[in-house]
């Protein structure tokens, strides 16, 4: 009895440290894409920039490419370059 309540600990612990890799993965994909389209066109990746992208790359924010798009626009990002950026971001 001892050994089916340790592998199910042991299956709900796995899963619970798997989860977060899991559901994170695409966002935080786009988030780099997002984040490499600004440092592609020369500006400098930080802080500022991470929290638009990773807003950017918010799936089931409706406002989610537009708040993007402000921020970065707002850090003085050009226009288009913010657009391709929380594209990219968008694609998740």
């Amino acid at each position: 009895m001892k050994m089916k309540r340790a592998g199910g600990v042991l299956a709900a612990v796995f899963a619970a440290a798997a989860l977060p890799i899991v559901v994170a993965s695409p966002a935080s994909a786009a988030q780099r894409d997002c984040q490499y389209v600004v440092f592609d066109a020369g500006y400098t990746v930080g802080p500022k920039v991470q929290a638009a992208c990773k807003f950017g790359a918010t799936i089931l924010h409706p406002g989610a490419f537009h708040g993007c798009y402000v921020s970065l626009v707002d850090i003085g990002v050009r226009d288009e370059i913010a657009s391709r950026a929380c594209s990219e971001a968008a694609r998740a």
